[in-house]
């Protein structure tokens, strides 16, 4: 097997680990390897052993049913998406809020019926647990929020990652992560702040070289007068070390393996990340490939 198309065999691997197969543009973006986009066209003139395409998707040789799961999938997280940005709208009055992009499953059109919806917050400096305080309160009077008790989730927003915009590189630096900042749709962006959050994310490029990072949010705004004096008041009244205390007091007797800090609120209790690096390792293994 040539060297680029163990690398089209590594991307592949990943995805399908999420049942998910990759147009020919998405496969260039998630190499793990720079190649010009003319060479890597020319690694499909000839067979793939272990790949497979139906003129529309790459996929693993074998795992064809994956193509009809996305494109089902895909109906569903459109109609999805429709929600969340009604809902992202309304969140963006927030004047805390500098960003907001919608994660997980939903970013890649890759939903089911009862999945709710991740989005990933970036709030002010020193006021993330303010921003998930107020975006809580939204989400409650919009029926839209989803709590750790919740049994229907379906279409409820989990506020699943809160940064402060001076909290926003990312310590962990490996492939889950770039794929999660790669994968996101930004939605709201407020001073360009969705732009400097990727500068801070430089490291993307170590494992992700060809990714397209240029997306441009639906909406955006600057901060205005108004939002400068709410926010004024905000500092003068302590409402951030208020509403940390409080939070997390409301939180104790839940808490697990959360990431609980000053600039930083990461709500699930499971590692994810750590999953599936260990299922992708486990196919590299089984593929010859590490």
């Amino acid at each position: 097997m040539g060297s680029k198309e163990e690398v089209i065999l590594k991307t592949l691997l990943y995805s399908d680990i999420f049942n998910y197969p990759l147009t020919k543009e998405e496969l260039y973006n998630f190499l793990p390897q720079k190649i010009a986009y003319n060479k890597f066209l020319q690694v499909f003139k000839s067979p793939l052993r272990q790949i497979e395409f139906n003129q529309e998707f790459f996929f693993l040789k074998g795992n064809k049913e994956i193509v009809k799961l996305r494109q089902t999938r895909e109906l569903i997280s459109l109609q999805k998406f429709k929600k969340a940005e009604q809902i992202i709208k309304k969140l963006s009055f927030i004047p805390t809020i500098k960003f907001i992009g919608i994660s997980g499953s939903l970013a890649m059109k890759n939903s089911d019926t009862d999945d709710d919806m991740d989005i990933f917050i970036i709030s002010g400096k020193r006021f993330a647990w303010t921003t998930r305080f107020l975006s809580a309160c939204m989400l409650i009077v919009l029926g839209a929020y989803r709590n750790k008790n919740s049994k229907n989730v379906q279409d409820k927003i989990c506020l699943n990652l809160i940064l402060s915009e001076s909290e926003t590189h990312f310590k962990t630096e490996d492939l889950f992560t770039a794929h999660e900042i790669v994968q996101l749709l930004p939605i709201f962006d407020r001073d360009k702040t969705y732009a400097k959050f990727i500068d801070s994310n430089k490291w993307i490029g170590t494992f992700l070289p060809n990714a397209q990072l240029d997306k441009k949010p639906l909406f955006e705004k600057q901060t205005n007068g108004i939002d400068k004096i709410i926010i004024f008041f905000y500092k003068i009244l302590f409402l951030e070390k208020l509403l940390q205390t409080a939070q997390l007091f409301y939180m104790r007797k839940a808490i697990t393996k959360e990431r609980l800090e000053n600039g930083f609120i990461g709500l699930h209790p499971f590692d994810y990340r750590l999953d599936i690096l260990r299922k992708y390792n486990t196919r590299l293994i089984k593929f010859g490939l590490k």
